[in-house]
């Protein structure tokens, strides 16, 4: 897992600690509920603290330990619901690389079933992917094409021509099994990137310099709006992004037509 990237995975063990967060919840319930009953009484209402069911026979001590638990536990409960909210935005391992980790840890060269009993059921039970994530961002990290070429162009072109240009990797257990570093789709993204954002203006254009008719143009308008549209959910992080520049797209081409209309007359 050190030398191959998103080869990683663990174990988010969300249910226990969904149970866990249930527990500090419940327990927080009780406490704000003691201290509430607490501060009805005149001569105790300055502190707070512990498990107590009779605030009336409680000391200052008592109520000064039930607000410094009370403390502690808030404090451990926001920590457990920001650190969940942040797993959850962790990626889930891609079930290929799993594939390649199960087969290293099967493999006498490899990892040689060197886990027995439980621990190794976290490798072998395919229940727990879904309980699985990774540390690595998904390839590009939120670079959306990269993440297309990867998903998508990536497995095709080792199909047809990536198995013959490219070595497998070194170890025995990895013999069959070819490795694309993340890097290389993301430069061929912004190549792709570069080379689109060039062509399809210029292109869009000379479609509709060569158009005379109003209504074909309008059309050709709609057409080539739909295919940037297209480009941009491949391209964009946000569908805000997408609908933002189609609009100014489909803005630009109505400007030229209406100039161009009006240069002919």
């Amino acid at each position: 897992m050190a030398s191959h990237r998103n080869i990683e995975a663990f174990r988010k063990f969300s249910k226990l600690n969904l149970e866990n967060i249930l527990h500090m919840q419940a327990e927080l319930q009780h406490l704000e509920a003691v201290i509430e009953q607490v501060r009805t009484i005149p001569d105790l209402s300055s502190f707070d603290r512990i498990w107590i069911d009779d605030p009336e026979s409680m000391s200052e001590d008592d109520i000064r330990r039930i607000f410094e638990r009370s403390r502690t536990l808030l404090d451990q409960y926001y920590q457990a619901l920001l650190g969940t909210a942040r797993i959850k935005s962790l990626h889930q391992p891609r079930k290929d690389n799993l594939e390649l980790r199960r087969q290293w840890y099967d493999e006498e060269s490899g990892g040689d079933q060197f886990l027995y009993g439980v621990e190794a059921g976290i490798f072998r039970d395919r229940s727990m992917e879904a309980d699985m994530l990774t540390l690595e961002e998904n390839v590009g990290g939120k670079d959306a094409l990269a993440n297309f070429l990867s998903e998508k162009v990536m497995p095709l072109y080792h199909r047809f021509v990536g198995y013959k240009l490219h070595r497998s990797m070194a170890e025995t257990a990895f013999e069959r099994t070819w490795e694309y570093r993340p890097e290389t789709l993301v430069i061929i993204g912004n190549a792709i990137c570069m080379l689109l954002s060039a062509v399809i203006p210029t292109s869009s254009i000379l479609v509709l310099f060569s158009v005379k008719s109003m209504a074909a143009r309008l059309i050709a308008i709609s057409m080539m709006s739909l295919v940037f549209s297209f480009l941009m959910n491949i391209i964009a992080q946000r569908r805000a992004d997408v609908f933002m520049s189609t609009t100014a797209f489909a803005a630009v081409l109505v400007v030229f037509v209406g100039s161009t209309n009006a240069v002919g007359n």
